[in-house]
């Protein structure tokens, strides 16, 4: 996979409790730029690997922990990671997510070209993933969403 990338395209390796040989070979063979992890990993192991990481947060952990408290545990991350789309109101609704990060941020779930200008004019983040937002069937990626999803999303950024 890492030689059918084009020159200077960052790949990420995206985890959720692998074994740590896993994620070893995982790193040895694609050398991505980032580890995003979504399990029950803790800083240490996700530093481990010698690769900054990425800490995936789902909307429950906002129900039980602020921004200091994350940061307490995740005191080496790299960029947050923020899913909506387990929250009512999905990608269009952000009024959830918590003040002073203080850490570069990406959005996650349910963003696709309808929405993903507004979300990138409002709430500025550092990136935003479009899987879903992009798939016509889950797995498959239709190259049109893709490109509509890129014009919208330039214009987000135009916008700011």
């Amino acid at each position: 996979m890492r030689q059918a990338l084009a020159p200077l395209v960052a790949s990420v390796a995206i985890f959720r409790d692998n074994c740590v040989e896993d994620v070893r070979e995982i790193v040895r063979l694609l050398r991505p730029s980032l580890i995003e992890f979504h399990g029950g990993e803790d800083d240490m192991r996700m530093r481990s690997f010698g690769v900054p990481y990425a800490r995936a947060l789902h909307p429950d952990v906002w129900a039980t922990m602020n921004a200091a408290t994350i940061h307490a545990r995740y005191p080496n991350a790299a960029v947050f990671v923020l899913h909506a789309n387990e929250v009512e109101g999905g990608a269009n609704d952000w009024s959830w997510m918590p003040p002073g990060l203080g850490k570069p941020v990406m959005l996650a779930g349910g963003i696709a070209a309808d929405n993903v200008s507004r979300i990138i004019g409002t709430l500025e983040p550092w990136g935003v993933s479009a899987l879903s937002g992009i798939e016509f069937v889950p797995g498959r990626v239709d190259g049109d969403r893709m490109r509509r999803f890129l014009r919208e999303a330039r214009g987000g950024v135009e916008r700011r």
